[in-house]
Parts: structure tokens; sequence; C-alpha cells
């Protein structure tokens, strides 16, 4: 855009200095046709990095779970395909039934004997044949055992694992046959959901006149041509730099400072963009329209539409 402010200034100097030869082509005039447009340039990219901020930093985040099962044992079924779509409560994979069915069915035996137990020993004490003691050792066996029983009927539910969200599996590996236990660092797969968040990083100087609620419009390189509106939803005011680790050291100054870091800031996809599919990772421009001197606007918003058609152009030879 600034390119074309600067293509038109020219075409008005010609006009007026040599095609109709209003003015004289003096050395003051020189001048002053060499210094107008190197402070109004100057200006005007000062003005609109104020009221109309861009990143080139744009960040398409995914919630990524890392699946494991609550039990251990040999997996029997995979119905779960890398990187196709699944519902919430869809089946991933299953785990042998076989042994955690064996152990409800012990269980239960166990807890139909520890009920005849006392139900025999409260007629014995009713009749004064019986210990009352015995009763209240019964009842606390019926008692332990309906409970191993849920929990026995809760690991036979756990070895069918669902689809925590709405999302899709990416990288499936795991296969029939293979052993799946719960541990924290060996997931059985990572299952991507489709709930994202959209931020962008800026400078530290470049947000004084942000607020939240703010327009912003944002050209992924995913989706060339396309503008996505959306709004801001809110700062993170906090970076890696502001914060120390816990320590017996004390901290090191340096012998010169760290450059500064950048803020994240959230946004809000517009309600007509958000049945756009937004990948994991995409990345992109974007410009935040603040409350102020909205006729630059117009200029940025040319200048994130001409970028997003530069997405199409692909430079490479092969």
């Amino acid at each position: 855009m600034v390119e074309i402010i600067i293509g038109i200034y020219a075409l008005i100097v010609w006009l007026i200095y040599f095609k109709f030869k209003l003015l004289p082509w003096t050395t003051p005039h020189k001048v002053t046709v060499i210094v107008i447009p190197i402070v109004g340039v100057a200006a005007l990219i000062l003005l609109l990095n104020i009221f109309s901020p861009t990143s080139n930093d744009v960040r398409v985040i995914k919630y990524v779970v890392q699946v494991n099962p609550q039990v251990r044992g040999r997996v029997v079924e995979v119905p779960a395909e890398g990187n196709l779509p699944m519902k919430k409560g869809e089946v991933l994979f299953k785990i042998d039934p076989t042994p955690y069915q064996l152990q409800v069915n012990e269980i239960e035996a166990q807890l139909v004997l520890a009920r005849t137990r006392l139900k025999q020993s409260r007629e014995l004490a009713s009749v004064g044949a019986g210990n009352r003691f015995d009763v209240e050792r019964y009842e606390t066996e019926a008692a332990q055992y309906q409970a191993k029983l849920a929990n026995a009927r809760w690991e036979l539910e756990q070895t069918t694992v669902l689809a925590p969200a709405d999302g899709t599996p990416i990288n499936v590996q795991l296969r029939r046959g293979s052993y799946a236990v719960p541990l924290p660092f060996s997931p059985s797969m990572s299952f991507v959901e489709d709930e994202h968040q959209v931020i962008a990083l800026f400078s530290q100087n470049e947000l004084h006149q942000v607020e939240p609620g703010n327009e912003v419009e944002i050209a992924l390189v995913t989706h060339p041509g396309e503008i996505i509106k959306a709004t801001v939803d809110s700062i993170v005011w906090a970076q890696g730099q502001g914060q120390l680790a816990v320590s017996g050291m004390v901290p090191q100054t340096g012998a010169a400072p760290v450059p500064p870091g950048r803020f994240a800031v959230k946004f809000t996809i517009a309600e007509k963009d958000r049945p756009l599919f937004l990948a994991a990772g995409a990345r992109g421009n974007c410009a935040i329209y603040t409350n102020h001197l909205g006729v630059l606007h117009i200029i940025r918003k040319v200048m994130v539409r001409v970028g997003s058609y530069v997405n199409y152009l692909i430079l490479k030879l092969h």
C-alpha cells in the first residue's frame, strides 16, 4: 500500500512539474518534493504501527491429549484410524477384557457368599443362637466386597478407551497385540482436539493501544486469499523472562541485557468463520484495529489483503 501511495505521489509530481509545468523545477521545489514523501511515509508507518499493529507470527494451537489407558492389558481392537476425525465417546481402542471380567465374576461370587453368611448370622443372632460380633464381621465383609465389585466393574469398563472430545487421532501406531500400560511417559496415541486457540505474538511496545474487543483480521498461509475475522479476547501479560526458577542459586545478571520477549494476544474467531478448518500449527499474519484513527485502518486492511494473496505464491523449483 505504501508503494501505491508513493507511486500516486510520483505521478502527481510528474503531472505538475513536467507534463503541465504548473510549477518551475527549481531547487526549493526539488527539496520539497523529496522531503514530503520521506516525512509522510515515516509518519504513516509510525501511526500504522501504533494504531493498527501487525504480527507475522500468528499461531493456531490445539489441545493434544496423550491417550493412556486406565488399566493394562493386551490390545485386541483398534477402531481408530490415523488422521480421521472422531466424535467424543467413539472407541479408540480396546484392551482384552477377559481377566477383568473374571475378576468381576469372582468378586460377585464372594459378595453373594458374604451376603448369605450375613443373612444367616442375623437369623441366628435374632434367636439368641449367634454372636453379634459375627454379624458385624459379615457386614464389613459384604461392604468390602461391594466396594471391590464396584472397582472391578470400573476397571472392566476402562478396557474400552474412548475419544475424550471431538478431534482426530494422529500417527496411530498402536496395533492389535500391543501391550498398553497406564504410564504417563508411554502414551498409546496422541489425540488432537478440534477446539483451538489462535494467538499472535507482538513486541512489547505495540500493545499499549490494544484492548479486548478490538477488531482483528487474520491471513493464514494455509488459506491464501482469505481473511479470517476475529476480535481480541485478551492479552497475556506474562512471559518467561518474568519468571525465576526455584533454586538455591543467586540469579545471574548477565553481561548484556537480553532482548525483550514478546507478549501473546488471544483472539476469538468470528461466528461466520468458526466452521473454517484451522490446522494445528498453522501460521500467518494479522492486524489489530484499535479504536483510534480509524481512517488508517483502510490502508492496513489493503495491506493485509495483499499479503493474503501473496500466500498463493509458491517460490520453489522442485
